[in-house]
């Protein structure tokens, strides 16, 4: 499978280790990248306030992946979903479609596009990916957080349920590693209020973590930058407000894969990771040892009674 990569800013900066697990392990798993040339900014952040010009720019980027002749693969979800949105619009808006083109002087014929977590679920799949996983991830208890951008709305993001996803419960599952309900799994990190109202944005990730520590994870697993960074970046200023502690480690969904793939923590870039992950790692096969344990256990314990009698 080969495809073209747009990154997006923050997989080239602060999300460098999200970029190095995606790399690790699509090579890992047979899937080659070519990363579109000249790519910019989305508009995420920067023209959010002028809609034309936050389309424009991710309409530009679409018509950088077009070049290539290749669908396209992105792995930050505020990003799929903005080159989504443009694509949408150049599709159906033929003002804005005639605008681009005039400004890009080209034709936009459209490209297949999608979201990291959906190339590796549904068109590698499961079974394939699976036969990819050589490292039982036994010990490792998480819950799955899709954010409120990755499977949100449906008529940009198809590939999963958008109230109750399971696309990445079920990929964490493959890895041995156990899945924890959590209904918060779609609901805001409240990442796209740090800047300007960082009380707020701390108050709905502690409910995150509240809920996950609730249910006995040692971890949570994410798919967006954006929400990697509120939740594992800014995990020491939200223990602070609040006065609690947390320490938990919050995985790029391609470092947990990788781990079950083999690949070292190294290639994973783990420990560019804020919350050290060095326990997560440790609790790695120690569930088995326990159950085989008890497992082992349980003949004894009834030859001892059958002798006391």
């Amino acid at each position: 499978m080969k495809l073209a990569y747009y990154p997006g800013c923050t997989l080239h900066g602060t999300a460098r280790e999200y970029d190095a697990s995606t790399k690790a392990v699509c090579k890992a798993a047979g899937i080659e990248l070519v990363e579109i040339e000249d790519w910019n900014c989305c508009g995420a952040l920067e023209a959010i306030f002028d809609r034309e010009l936050s389309m424009g720019l991710s309409a530009r980027n679409n018509f950088k992946a077009q070049k290539t002749g290749l669908d396209l693969v992105i792995p930050c979800s505020i990003c799929s979903h903005n080159l989504s949105r443009a694509d949408t619009a150049m599709r159906n808006d033929p003002l804005f479609k005639k605008k681009i083109e005039k400004a890009l002087g080209e034709e936009y014929k459209g490209i297949k596009l999608k979201h990291l977590l959906d190339v590796i679920v549904n068109d590698m799949g499961m079974d394939a990916i699976s036969k990819k996983f050589v490292k039982p991830l036994n010990g490792i208890k998480a819950v799955a957080y899709y954010g409120c951008l990755l499977v949100r709305p449906s008529e940009v993001s198809k590939f999963d349920n958008p109230e109750n996803p399971m696309s990445l419960d079920n990929l964490i599952k493959a890895t041995g590693a156990e899945c924890l309900p959590f209904t918060q799994k779609t609901k805001c990190c409240g990442g796209n209020l740090l800047m300007s109202k960082q009380d707020y944005a701390f108050i709905l990730t502690k409910k995150l973590f509240d809920e996950a520590k609730a249910a006995g994870a040692n971890c949570v697993v994410v798919a967006c930058p954006m929400c990697h960074m509120l939740l594992d970046g800014q995990q020491k200023m939200i223990e602070k407000a609040h006065n609690t502690v947390i320490e938990m480690p919050v995985l790029y969904f391609t470092q947990l894969i990788g781990l079950a793939m083999g690949l070292s923590e190294k290639d994973l870039e783990l420990d560019k990771n804020m919350v050290s992950t060095t326990k997560l790692i440790e609790s790695i096969g120690k569930g088995t040892a326990k159950a085989e344990a008890k497992a082992a256990a349980k003949p004894a314990a009834k030859a001892e009674a059958e002798a006391s009698e």
